[in-house]
């Protein structure tokens, strides 16, 4: 249990990095119905070496707000390990092991480190050696599953926060949530991006809305996109 906390914490350090020019990977996220068994993920090393990967699968829940990765063996990739040589692209078979009908959808990360190069003791001087992380994001959803937000302003102690739900049966992905103060005619951005942006089925998160004070008097609309559409709450 210590050791499955522990890698989850130091996921969580890099919950969404993607590498650098010399690695592309396409999709960058992962979205398969409970009818399907497998996918794919298409890996380019673009760099003039060659690179070794490993790669992993996490469950992804979430708790107070806070991402939680737990080891699984219900996501098998292949090979787990591999090298890509310089200018040359591989594609990974993701394969579900649990074909359980979903009831309304699972969500997983797919996490890939480039592994450290042998090192070479002759040279006296090789530099930092910095390891890359790709964490993607992968979801088993069931075909009836859908979108459903809510959101609310809630002050404490004199901080704001846009509290928003999850209450539908699937994932939500936020790219822009704004606070208008309709009374006003002024506009508060919160800075949402992939690293806060994902709610999953049943979550609740709270974005603190900075130099805004909420006034009873006032009329105010919660401006968001999920999932690509732009929404009004």
């Amino acid at each position: 249990m210590k050791n499955n906390a522990l890698i989850a914490f130091i996921l969580m350090l890099f919950p969404s990095m993607i590498f650098a020019a010399s690695m592309r990977i396409s999709p960058i996220s992962v979205e398969i119905l409970d009818t399907q068994n497998a996918s794919s993920i298409s890996l380019y090393n673009q760099s003039n070496e060659s690179i070794d990967l490993q790669v992993r699968v996490f469950e992804w829940t979430q708790k107070n707000g806070q991402d939680v990765l737990t080891p699984t063996d219900d996501i098998a990739v292949s090979p787990p390990i591999l090298s890509l040589q310089a200018d040359d692209s591989f594609n990974l078979r993701v394969v579900r092991v649990d074909s359980t009908p979903v009831l309304n959808e699972k969500a997983y990360r797919i996490i890939i480190d480039e592994l450290p190069k042998p090192i070479d003791h002759r040279k006296a001087d090789q530099g930092l050696n910095i390891l890359l992380r790709s964490s993607l994001p992968m979801f088993i959803t069931n075909k009836n599953a859908t979108s459903k937000i809510e959101g609310k302003i809630n002050t404490v102690s004199d901080n704001s926060f846009a509290v928003i739900n999850n209450t539908g049966s699937r994932h939500i992905l936020l790219s822009k949530l704004v606070i208008i103060d309709k009374t006003e005619n002024k506009s508060y951005p919160i800075k949402v991006t992939t690293l806060n942006g994902y709610l999953l089925v049943g979550q609740t998160k709270n974005y603190f809305i900075e130099n805004f004070k909420y006034q009873q008097s006032h009329q105010y609309m919660i401006s968001t996109t999920v999932n690509g559409k732009d929404t009004e709450l």
